[in-house]
């Protein structure tokens, strides 16, 4: 590396933040915008899969759970791998720059290609049914490390930007905001494809075309966000980082597992992503199935209605979630969350209900506020955890904790949209009998989509009391850094 290499991070992250940690509005700003990968390239195709290839063409959903589970376990581990190959990586640009830009354009660009399938492949038909499903497989599979070289990097960055306790909690606020706000078009897409270049003679719109545009589309804005982290955001912790030693891969897993705030978060992460990722695409059919009775356009249509609830409720309950944390700690914070959620998912079963579309637009905001307030609070307490570990070990491994973070919900995300696709079989569900689906299946995608929440969020409220990092506690760790090596 050049000798001057250190210097110039340095002074760009100088220029970025100021001595007490508090960062500039700029590199905020372009941090959280990039946070908009994180959901299009992750739940733009999960969100939207069912819709397009069970939906439309026909797919079994056994068939759609394989591929989204294979899918998600092919990118826990290339996750981890580029949260290593980041925390190692030593250049005149960083650790995480030079990945999060390559990353983005990769990633933009291959969005559309995931729904490259003809509006002609009716899986209905046996032998289109192989062809569709191998098509979904392969493109998904080659799209995992893609979007992994890009959110790694990312995710890392975020846990270097600052050192301090509230600031940490203001950047994922400000990444929540953006993230909720980009929901508001990936929810409104299936409504767009259906109302896309409509056929007068059938009275259907031309599905595959309009999914693909609005993925290109999609895939620009995902460029845009990784040319802004590498204009405006930098490594403030890269200096300290390259003067340490390069960590074998299967050390720092064994170091990372090693941290037990760490494994607390872990738990929690689970406890929580899991349950509500599986009853995530169960919402969509006890909407469109019960509350709609198969009508597909007036459930998209209801569904960018509450796209722009969930962000609207889910901005307030980031401003809600941060002053919490600010006023009584992180730990009271993501009590408040998981409280909120529990009601917020419980509710579902007397507000989704025939004839009552409001209804699901409401609920939509209730959960909004809970799982925006929950994704603020946990990274921060990601971060606190780095600390804890270079307090220990003396090294900055921001990309080992973010992968295994990823690691952990991705798992869970493969088992979770899978599994629910093989709920959705379980209970006696059939594409093909659209708005004639039997009472009895019916119930149980109704019963499963509000009880299976209510009883995570539950558990993850017993895990929270064994956290040890209060604010306290993060004060004393901070000190005790910065007197070893300085502040940064």
């Amino acid at each position: 590396m050049p000798p001057n290499s250190a210097s110039s991070q340095t002074q760009s992250a100088a220029s970025a933040v100021s001595p007490s940690g508090k960062l500039r509005v700029s590199a905020k700003a372009a941090y959280a915008f990039g946070g908009v990968n994180d959901i299009y390239g992750h739940w733009w195709y999960a969100n939207i899969a069912g819709n397009v290839f069970n939906m439309h063409l026909h797919l079994s959903p056994v068939l759609i759970a394989v591929v989204l589970t294979v899918a998600r376990v092919v990118d826990a581990f290339t996750d981890t791998f580029f949260g290593w190959l980041s925390d190692n990586t030593r250049s005149r640009w960083g650790r995480r720059r030079p990945y999060i830009l390559v990353g983005s354009i990769l990633s933009g660009l291959a969005l559309p290609c995931l729904f490259m399938a003809s509006e002609g492949w009716d899986a209905s038909v046996p032998w289109m049914q192989n062809k569709v499903f191998w098509f979904m497989l392969i493109s998904a599979v080659i799209y995992a490390p893609i979007i992994s070289s890009y959110t790694m990097p990312y995710s890392s960055l975020g846990s270097e930007l600052t050192p301090d306790y509230h600031e940490r909690t203001t950047v994922m606020a400000w990444k929540a905001i953006v993230q909720k706000l980009s929901g508001v078009p990936m929810m409104s897409v299936w409504w767009f494809a259906q109302t896309f270049q409509v056929d007068p003679a059938t009275g259907k719109g031309n599905v595959m075309l309009g999914v693909q545009i609005a993925s290109a589309l999609a895939g620009l804005v995902m460029m845009a966000a990784g040319f802004a982290n590498v204009a405006f955001v930098r490594e403030r912790y890269y200096h300290t980082a390259q003067a340490q030693p390069r960590t074998r891969f299967v050390d720092s897993l064994r170091q990372t597992f090693r941290s037990r705030p760490f494994r607390v978060l872990l738990g929690i992460l689970a406890v929580y992503a899991i349950p509500t990722m599986l009853v995530t695409n169960l919402g969509g059919y006890a909407s469109a199935y019960y509350v709609f009775g198969g009508n597909q356009a007036e459930m998209g249509k209801y569904q960018s209605f509450s796209a722009v609830a969930y962000f609207i409720f889910g901005a307030s309950g980031v401003f809600v979630t941060s002053w919490v944390s600010r006023t009584l700690g992180k730990r009271k914070a993501l009590i408040f969350t998981l409280g909120s959620g529990i009601l917020a998912f419980g509710s579902s079963w007397w507000m989704y209900a025939p004839g009552h579309a409001w209804g699901v637009v409401l609920n939509t905001a209730f959960t909004g506020f809970a799982a925006t307030g929950f994704w603020v609070v946990l990274p921060s307490m990601c971060a606190d955890v780095v600390d804890d570990d270079e307090r220990t070990t003396r090294q900055r491994r921001e990309g080992a904790f973010s992968s295994m973070f990823s690691w952990t919900s991705k798992i869970g995300m493969s088992l979770a949209v899978g599994g629910s696709f093989i709920l959705l079989d379980l209970v006696g569900f059939h594409a093909e009998l659209e708005g004639n689906q039997s009472p009895e299946a019916i119930w149980w995608i109704r019963f499963l989509f509000a009880g299976i929440p209510v009883a995570a969020l539950a558990t993850a409220l017993v895990l929270l009391a064994l956290y040890p990092l209060s604010q306290a506690r993060m004060a004393e760790i901070r000190s005790e850094l910065e007197a070893r090596r300085g502040a940064v």
